[in-house]
């Protein structure tokens, strides 16, 4: 067992220590990020920081260099109830295929245009379980725990009249390595990815969003897909992803964010009371992000598009981001909805606290502060579907 008075609290007169682990800790508990929100700004003083915010972030982001690529192909077209199911495969770069699935309304059409929304899954979660499809019989995406009917995000958006594009995560289901066929191995070979990204200069969240809006440049333009009404939404890892390109997408009207609003360097100088360190998955790692902002920076920034998060978070995260919402004076683009577990304001019994930056255990951290209830972690379709209605205007 790991604790902060064992392990991480320093015990010298000069407050160093003797762990490398604990010395990094204690440099990101005492730093504040370069372009963390302020409270109090003006709306030009918020704009000039919002256009900050976006070119540092797509600096870190280490996009590869866009280049002239084939159209993208379709693959197949099924009829479904309501629905067809397309399979394409887009080309965002001189080496990489991708195959994404497009659930297109019936109502679709160059006479009808629709709004299309971006879907991205949780970080072992396929493209054809966000459609509601059988997926593949290989172990990488067989797989149907964790709320299977509640994180078909695509068929649940489809249905609600909107053309919907499920992606994989990179590394992962269809996009992953398929040897040997008798057990996973989207784990190891996405480790392998990110290795290879880092190295050679590039992190995976950036690899990721870059392939997005690579598609983007093409799916505007289809006939039947209004290209004044666009949103994203993600769960989980997609979550990342949706901040990312909803805020540096101008063309993003409408973001889902399904997941707890976290700021991921507080959780790593606050949970110092565990059983065992791990490091949380290297695909999340973004060289030098945490020097410049954390998540609820990147929220805050997005104001005025419109913004559901639908799984809670401390106050002091979600807090920021109404106040961002306030200062563009659109208060109304802006909801938090919480757990279940959590829906009743008197069972989050940290209202309005800072978030300690130590010696917190995991339960502590995401129980008494971001009001999570782990086992429950999945997408929310009602508030999505509400939240993108209201967003494009198919509110009755």
């Amino acid at each position: 067992m790991f604790t902060w008075e064992d392990n991480f609290r320093s015990k010298r007169l000069d407050r160093r220590h003797l762990s490398s682990l604990a010395a990094i800790m204690s440099e990101v508990r005492n730093a504040t990020p370069q372009l963390a929100y302020k409270s109090g700004l003006s709306r030009e003083g918020f704009c000039l920081w919002q256009q900050q915010v976006k070119v540092k972030l797509r600096e870190l982001m280490q996009f590869p260099a866009w280049t002239v690529q084939p159209e993208p192909v379709c693959l197949s077209t099924e009829p479904r109830d309501g629905y067809r199911l397309e399979k394409w495969e887009f080309y965002p770069d001189s080496f990489s295929a991708v195959p994404v699935l497009m659930l297109i309304p019936e109502e679709a059409s160059a006479n009808h245009p629709v709004p299309g929304v971006l879907c991205f899954p949780g970080s072992a979660h396929s493209k054809e379980l966000l459609a509601g499809e059988a997926g593949f019989s290989h172990p990488n995406c067989s797989s149907r725990r964790g709320f299977p009917e509640r994180n078909a995000q695509a068929l649940h958006i489809v249905r609600a009249g909107m053309v919907a594009v499920a992606f994989d995560n990179p590394g992962t289901a269809e996009l992953a390595e398929f040897n040997p066929p008798d057990k996973e191995t989207q784990w190891g070979t996405r480790e392998a990815l990110v290795n290879g990204l880092m190295n050679f200069g590039y992190n995976y969240l950036g690899w990721s969003v870059f392939q997005k809006l690579r598609f983007l440049e093409w799916f505007r333009e289809l006939p039947y897909v209004d290209s004044s009404r666009l949103g994203c939404c993600g769960h989980s890892l997609g979550s990342e992803v949706e901040m990312v390109l909803g805020l540096l997408c101008d063309e993003i009207k409408v973001m889902v964010h399904n997941d707890f609003l976290c700021d991921p360097q507080v959780r790593y100088a606050a949970v110092t009371n565990l059983e065992k360190i791990t490091n949380g998955g290297i695909w999340h790692y973004v060289p030098g992000f945490w020097r410049w902002f954390g998540f609820s920076d990147l929220l805050a920034a997005a104001a005025p598009k419109f913004l559901t998060i639908n799984e809670g978070g401390a106050d002091e995260f979600t807090g920021k981001v109404r106040d961002a919402y306030q200062v563009m004076g659109a208060p109304e683009r802006f909801q938090v909805v919480y757990y279940p577990k959590f829906s009743e304001e008197a069972s989050r019994k940290n209202r309005d606290a800072i978030v300690p930056r130590e010696n917190l255990s995991q339960s502590e951290f995401y129980e008494d502060y971001s009001y999570v209830d782990v086992p429950d972690h999945s997408f929310r379709p009602e508030p999505s579907l509400r939240w993108l209605k209201k967003g494009f205007g198919m509110l009755e």
